[in-house]
């Protein structure tokens, strides 16, 4: 039974991407198969839509993105291919493809190539010392900071916490957070994150600004555009010049970002002998090989598990 043509050869279904819960995973996987879509017209013209493609065609992609000028990173390249296959997978289901030609094309190893960014203890300081406690942003800009370093959280996560996810369980407290794939966690709240955030909303609560249960924690100082809409989400834009504009003051000679601050948290639990099983747990990898990407640790032959053989 040949399969049914559609109006649009290279039509992106809305209910492929609507399966997904991510906001970002849905925005990703349109993006990449826009950009595989355009790379199509110009370096392939014969394939006239999806159910045209060959593993070939695939192929050549990978290598496209793989080789210079471009070469994309091998993490980057594996998932564009992931969601080429994803949605080559469903297109079978609907019965707009006959085979997934996406499906036995080798994906790159990942290996990591670029440095995670991540800071040491000193420098974390420093930071945190750069902020002017007194100054107008200044309550807002350090707790934010400091739920950075001290949670591990990304930059996601932190802006979607409100404050009734901010709680006390069994005389602790936690941030509860929507995590990747929808997925709720719990994350305890470190003794000095507690202190920034207490006086970021007492520093709130004189300003008159509203800290109801539904309220975004993260909210903007001012907003010049519209100076009485203060009451919403940080925008994710200024996390990161908020977080640049400090690694300048302290002279930090590399650019950080938020996941400079999670890429820090993984690597002082690991420099401190935290089990690297127990770490990929706390900031919800799905694999450990993940948080590997992360140990910058020296290794040292006085460290080497040889010595634990009692023979």
């Amino acid at each position: 039974m040949a399969a049914p043509k559609l109006h649009n050869p290279f039509e992106l279904y809305r209910e492929f991407f609507d399966n997904f819960t991510s906001v970002h995973t849905r925005s990703s996987y349109q993006s990449d198969l826009s950009k595989f879509i355009e790379w199509l017209f110009t370096s392939s013209p014969k394939v006239k839509g999806f159910d045209d493609l060959e593993r070939a065609h695939v192929i050549a992609y990978r290598n496209y993105l793989s080789d210079e000028p471009v070469s994309l990173a091998p993490k980057t390249v594996a998932r564009k291919l992931a969601c080429i296959s994803s949605y080559c997978d469903f297109l079978v289901e609907k019965g707009v493809c006959q085979f997934n030609p996406a499906s036995s094309v080798k994906r790159p190893r990942l290996e990591v190539v670029t440095p995670t960014q991540a800071l040491d203890a000193g420098q974390v300081k420093e930071l945190f010392l750069a902020i002017d406690p007194k100054s107008k942003s200044g309550p807002m800009h350090l707790a934010l900071l400091i739920t950075f370093f001290t949670t591990g959280l990304r930059k996601s996560e932190v802006l979607n916490l409100k404050y009734k996810d901010y709680r006390e369980i069994n005389d602790s407290k936690v941030f509860e957070y929507k995590g990747k794939g929808g997925k709720i966690g719990q994350k305890l709240v470190h003794p000095l994150c507690i202190e920034a955030l207490e006086n970021y909303m007492s520093w709130m609560r004189s300003q008159d600004r509203g800290l109801e249960p539904n309220d975004h924690i993260f909210q903007p100082t001012r907003n010049p555009k519209d100076p009485a809409k203060l009451n919403k989400p940080l925008n994710p834009r200024t996390v990161n010049e908020i977080i640049d504009h400090y690694a300048k003051k302290i002279g930090l000679n590399f650019k950080i970002s938020p996941h400079s601050a999670r890429a820090t948290f993984i690597g002082e639990l690991l420099e401190h002998g935290v089990d690297i099983y127990t770490v990929a747990r706390e900031v919800a990898h799905s694999s450990v090989k993940t948080t590997q990407e992360y140990d910058k640790r020296r290794k040292k032959l006085q460290d080497s598990p040889v010595f634990k053989l009692k023979f």
